[in-house]
């Protein structure tokens, strides 16, 4: 049992080492001290202390937070410098994307490189007014800041790569066609390369999106921001995926075995619906990204091997009996008419027992190769002792074929089999400054319909389509209100008179309070080439005239026109030829008016009037048409309603339009203050599509 201490022995004081001389009797007392347990402090200590150390760390923020409100968003200089240039740099952004969309990436490089300048800008202000100290530190806390401050940083990084992008297509659009003669490996690096790039993009265009609707809480100059980039989103990321599955395209056809593409070479001489008369074409053979030969033909070499009996367009039947390739350039609507010429091509026996397919064409017409032979300088071509340039090429080539010694051994286009591979060859030594010149042309040259694309590959067909540079009609959208307007010209046994003949399109277009319209048309047509020698140029222009417009539309009357009562008597379908589909979904809506000898129809979502049109040489002919739509609900006419206006060009036709459209009684437009907008163009490019906005009086 254990001892026990007596009490005066014990003190109520446990130090380790007493102070001599202290009297510890005059402390307090305290508690008994439980060695059993851990000593807690009291709850109100405890309470009181967090209370400190929370009221610390919210002043802290707090005045961090006002201090960057205080020294960033609440400065003047910098709210201004910040909406101001994020709207600069977001607008810059979408020039760009349009600009490639265009094939125009020098453009898109020079709005970049501003935006560059601009951000630099920004970056700086921010830093002076220590806005990114201060998110950086607020972000610690806050993450939202923390992407405020990582804000120009994220556009910057886009910015550069967008940059980089247009400097890979500008060096493919420079460099291109040398790689495609001589270094296929090098032009499906750059493709890839530029795909990558597109890549990355698109995914920062959606980050950038994501982080800029977040923000647009702490200011308005991010609500601003955001607003601009909400407002383009969709776009730049829909055309940028388009882009991507473009290049994807690009390098699926390139790439691997042989692959073919048609080169067409439209007469405009004779002009046919889609373009010129497709005499001549050439079979492109594409290699591992490189060009592995051309093989430049007659149109009627494959037809001469076709065995195939297909019915002909009907204005076309007392003229031949057979469809071929040589006329299948029948429809307004290219894509359409270069699928019905590759059918046939593909069934002839010169391609089908090589079992050789076509993957696309592309037209040109004679404007094209004036542009190259002006670049390149004149073909001297000894056999045929005669020197091609950029202002003979035409009638020399059009001589040789209808006189020269190559028609008599039967092969009137051989003078273009020589020609072709001296142009390719001197194409291979172009200077910079030649290249660069010939870029520029081709891009005016698509945009005026003298080159068309088609591809059956649909994500290269779907990116053109957008781009306007398949020669397609015009898709309306259902919602549409407005007049939509095509002047097609097919030359059936005109001779080469096309080349001669200048037209002028006139229309009044009235608009009636219920949102229709009432439609006066003029076109005037005249043949200059009664001066010509030979007589492929100065023979009557026989030409069967279209007038496309708004798929409700109907007839008033028309005058002006010629009546052709050949037709054919052959027996199609006694005789077993088939029907193709593309063709017969027109012929099948064909009603003949009988009053003004005018053949009604329903063709690619418009209705078409068609009739026989000829002018002989020395002489101008006007053709008179009115027709009309009628308003319903959807057209319904209120103030702000936007009218539009369309018209197709033909290509290869040189059309003076001029358009005059009235508003509906008691408004005007607002675009003109006027009841009444005017517009003339001499030479139009491949489309022209205007807007108008009603105005009450």
């Amino acid at each position: 049992m254990p001892k026990k201490v007596p009490k005066k022995n014990v003190s109520s004081v446990l130090v380790d080492i007493k102070k001599p001389d202290y009297d510890y009797k005059r402390l307090p007392k305290f508690e008994t001290v439980n060695l059993g347990r851990i000593p807690q402090a009291s709850v109100y200590t405890s309470k009181k202390t967090r209370s400190i150390v929370w009221g610390i760390v919210g002043a802290c923020i707090t005045i961090a937070v006002v201090f960057l409100v205080v020294t960033f968003f609440n400065l003047n200089e910098v709210k201004v410098t910040f909406a101001e240039g994020a709207h600069t740099v977001m607008e810059n952004f979408s020039l760009s994307v349009r600009a490639l969309k265009e094939f125009r990436p020098d453009k898109a490089t020079a709005s970049l490189k501003q935006n560059n300048k601009e951000l630099v800008s920004l970056q700086k202000t921010f830093s002076k007014s220590y806005g990114q100290a201060l998110f950086d530190l607020v972000g610690g806390v806050v993450p939202l800041f923390k992407d405020a401050g990582d804000l120009i940083g994220k556009v910057s990084m886009l910015n550069s790569d967008m940059l980089r992008l247009t400097e890979t297509l500008v060096a493919l659009q420079t460099n291109g066609f040398r790689y495609f003669q001589s270094d296929g490996e090098m032009l499906l690096q750059n493709i890839k390369g530029a795909r990558e790039l597109v890549h990355s993009i698109t995914s920062q265009v959606g980050s950038l999106r994501n982080t800029v609707a977040t923000l647009k809480s702490i200011s308005p100059s991010f609500e601003k921001f955001e607003s601009v980039v909400s407002e383009n989103y969709l776009t730049y990321g829909s055309e940028l995926r388009d882009l991507d599955q473009f290049l994807g395209g690009v390098i699926d056809l390139l790439k691997g075995g042989e692959k073919h593409v048609l080169v067409f070479f439209q007469n405009t001489a004779e002009m046919r619906p889609g373009g010129g008369f497709i005499g001549s074409y050439a079979d492109v053979t594409i290699k591992n990204g490189q060009l592995a030969g051309i093989d430049v033909r007659d149109i009627y070499d494959p037809d001469g091997q076709l065995d195939l009996k297909v019915v002909p367009p009907q204005e076309i039947k007392t003229m031949t009996q057979d469809w071929g390739a040589r006329d299948a350039n029948w429809f307004f609507d290219f894509p359409t008419s270069a699928k019905t010429i590759i059918y046939f091509l593909e069934n002839s026996k010169m391609y089908s027992e090589k079992n050789i397919t076509f993957d696309g064409a592309i037209g040109l017409n004679l404007n094209v190769m004036k542009s190259i032979l002006g670049i390149i300088g004149p073909v001297p071509l000894e056999e045929y002792k005669v020197v091609i340039d950029d202002q003979n090429f035409f009638k020399e080539i059009q001589k040789e074929v209808e006189t020269g010694k190559d028609k008599i051994a039967g092969e009137p286009k051989r003078i273009l089999k020589v020609l072709a591979p001296i142009v390719i060859e001197r194409m291979k030594v172009l200077s910079q400054p030649q290249l660069q010149d010939l870029v520029e042309r081709i891009g005016k040259h698509f945009s005026y319909k003298d080159i068309m694309v088609y591809m059956k590959n649909q994500d290269i067909q779907h990116f053109i389509e957008t781009t306007n540079i398949d020669g397609g009609v015009f898709n309306l959208p259902n919602n549409f209100w407005g007049s939509y307007l095509g002047i097609v010209n097919a030359n059936v046994a005109g001779g080469k008179t096309d080349v001669f003949m200048d037209e002028f399109v006139e229309a009044q277009i009235d608009v009636d309070t219920n949102g229709g319209t009432f439609t006066d048309l003029q076109v005037t047509r005249a043949h200059l080439g009664e001066n010509e020698k030979d007589p492929w140029w100065k023979a009557t222009n026989k030409d069967f005239i279209q007038v496309y417009t708004n798929p409700n539309a109907s007839l008033i009357s028309l005058k002006g026109n010629d009546i052709k009562n050949l037709v054919s008597k052959f027996d199609y379908d006694a005789s077993g030829y088939i029907r193709l589909p593309q063709l017969e979904s027109i012929e099948k809506t064909k009603i003949f008016v009988n009053t003004y000898h005018t053949w009604a129809m329903q063709a690619f979502g418009k209705s078409a009037f068609g009739t026989w049109f000829n002018v002989p040489a020395g002489t101008s002919k006007v053709l008179n048409v009115r027709y009309q739509t009628s308003g319903d609900d959807q057209t319904a006419v209120t103030a702000g309603k936007v009218f539009t206006f369309v018209f197709d060009k033909q290509s290869g036709v040189n059309t003076h339009i001029k358009i005059s459209i009235s508003a509906p009684l008691g408004y005007t437009w607002v675009e003109s203050q006027s009841p009444v907008f005017s517009y003339e163009n001499e030479n139009p490019e491949s489309r022209i599509t205007l807007h108008l906005t009603l105005k009450k009086q």
